[in-house]
């Protein structure tokens, strides 16, 4: 039984089983939970963090017994077998759970916590976990200089990828138990029961004990500490078990951790394309999505169908050693996840628009550039009535002989995000842009919890002709108008009202008669750069 896989997935399950009740307790007394707010997470309650470190000692557990039988529970025996990359491996995850543990606490900026996050990885690539060379679609691509950055960005990527899916009951859990679990079978078909297949089983079992405290409703989360330590140790496992050269990292791996890179591709693509922050908060993630579409608990069914497409393929793909197969799973799953429109089809969409507008900048005479447009709207939330705001705008610049309105919306507790984009094909160079940036504002909550938050901004940019102030002045006259449009909207959807009335036909910015008490007017950038 202990020469068996199922050794480290049995102990460390129990262990989980019987350590998340004592985790949960201390948690709760010493106030580390996770308070609900309306911006992105999902429950209502106060809900007890730290569950990582459970995960941890379980995984610790199982594995410190399987060396220790290994080893005739001698100590000399024991240091010997493990080298320095798992000493280096084991002071890294302590490390990160550290700076997760400090920011469930405290709350870390993202830059302070990335920051954390790229030192841990370039002491683990320093200690020689190195990708040299990548295999993909039957490939080796050597890295040569690009080795070392490839490697930490890896780690980067896993670290970030996990600790973004772990926003719902369970979603991280169930995605690491299907990523560690296939990551140890990897190595056991290729190296046997090694200890890197051992603390992947490991890992395995200790989710599955984890998951039975963590399914909705949870009692207790990973927190950023279990999310971003789950993600370094198969980041860094990815790497040693895929094949039997530690220094290359296959398509199969890549494959078993398609959904989580999916997600953090999407969230990088959705925000960097709209102009927000990369830290901005959203619901456009994948648990996000699939909670609104499918409830909490088909929520985990769907990603688990998924997980476990794309990792049968993966190991498939190894075992009759046809590593083309690994990434048409992937692809397959990524298909049917944009094209049911479940997930990643709003991206694909901006990235689409994005696209088009740089093959016409191509295709246009140098002549036409000024006058040719290109146009985008896009609803990747909600079915809110943001035209009514949109095509006014559109009309104005028409009339004014701008050359660029942009506006961005963003209500994560009411599940609304809009972006839209009217703009010459070629800009005026930076240097001799007139610019305006105006922040957005809506009323959010009922009764004495009522805030006025930020919602989005609207981006206008008029030419470098002698006129352009003016039809920027011009325009800052009805911003004020602007912001209460916006506000009407948003009470509307507050209330529920999601039919939109016929849209304004005036080139003008109308006023709409408010329906909320009057607010100060937007504050607003000029900047005159010429």
């Amino acid at each position: 039984m202990i020469s068996s896989p199922l050794f480290p997935l049995v102990t460390a399950l129990l262990a989980a089983m019987l350590l998340v009740p004592i985790v949960r307790l201390i948690a709760i007394r010493f106030n580390l939970v996770d308070q609900p707010d309306a911006e992105r997470k999902l429950h209502s309650r106060p809900i007890a963090l730290a569950g990582g470190i459970a995960v941890f000692f379980s995984t610790l557990i199982a594995i410190s017994l399987w060396i220790g039988y290994q080893t005739g529970w001698t100590f000399e025996a024991a240091i010997e077998m493990l080298t320095t990359r798992w000493i280096v491996l084991l002071g890294s995850a302590i490390a990160i759970l550290a700076v997760g543990l400090w920011d469930d606490a405290f709350a870390l900026r993202g830059r302070q916590k990335l920051l954390a996050q790229c030192l841990i990885a370039m002491v683990i690539v320093g200690s020689g976990t190195v990708l040299d060379k990548i295999g993909f679609f039957g490939y080796d691509i050597p890295l040569g200089i690009f080795a070392i950055p490839v490697s930490v960005l890896w780690l980067l990527i896993a670290i970030n990828a996990l600790n973004l899916l772990d926003g719902a009951d369970g979603m991280a859990t169930t995605v690491g138990i299907f990523v560690s679990g296939s990551l140890a079978i990897l190595s056991l078909m290729n190296r046997g029961l090694t200890l890197d297949a051992v603390a992947a089983f490991a890992l395995c079992g200790a989710l599955c004990g984890f998951l039975i405290y963590n399914r909705p409703p949870a009692s207790i989360f990973l927190g950023d500490a279990g999310s971003m330590m789950i993600g370094l140790v198969v980041g860094v496992l990815s790497m040693w078990c895929s094949l039997k050269e530690s220094t290359l990292i296959a398509s199969a791996p890549i494959a078993i951790l398609i959904l989580p890179l999916f997600d953090s591709t999407a969230a990088i693509t959705r925000r960097w394309l709209t102009g927000r922050s990369l830290y901005t908060t959203d619901r456009g993630h994948l648990h996000h999505v699939l909670n609104e579409k499918f409830g909490r608990a088909g929520m985990l069914w769907v990603v688990a169908a998924a997980c476990a497409i794309s990792s049968s393929v993966a190991i498939a793909s190894m075992y009759w050693d046809y590593q083309l197969l690994a990434p048409v799973g992937a692809i397959a799953v990524l298909l049917w996840l944009v094209g049911t429109r479940t997930f990643g089809y709003s991206e694909m969409r901006l990235l689409g628009g994005r696209t088009r507008h740089v093959v016409k900048s191509f295709l246009v005479r140098p002549a036409a550039c000024e006058d040719e447009k290109h146009e985008r709207s896009l609803k990747m939330q909600g079915d809110g009535p943001w035209h009514e705001v949109w095509e006014p705008l559109i009309d104005f610049a028409q009339q004014h002989d701008l050359v660029s309105v942009k506006i961005d919306i963003n209500m994560p507790w009411l599940h609304q995000s809009y972006h839209a984009a009217w703009r010459s094909v070629r800009l005026p160079e930076k240097a001799y842009q007139n610019v305006v940036r105006i922040p957005l504002f809506a009323w959010r909550g009922k009764a004495e919890t009522r805030e006025h938050a930020p919602i989005g901004r609207l981006e206008v940019i008029a030419g470098s002709n002698a006129g352009s102030l003016e039809q920027l002045g011009e325009f800052l006259e009805h911003a004020a108008e602007l912001q209460t449009q916006v506000e009407s909207v948003a009470e509307r959807l507050e209330n529920g009202e999601h039919v939109s009335a016929a849209s304004p036909s005036n080139p003008e910015l109308p006023t709409i008669a408010p329906v909320i008490e009057e607010t100060d007017s937007a504050e607003f950038e000029v900047s005159s750069l010429r």
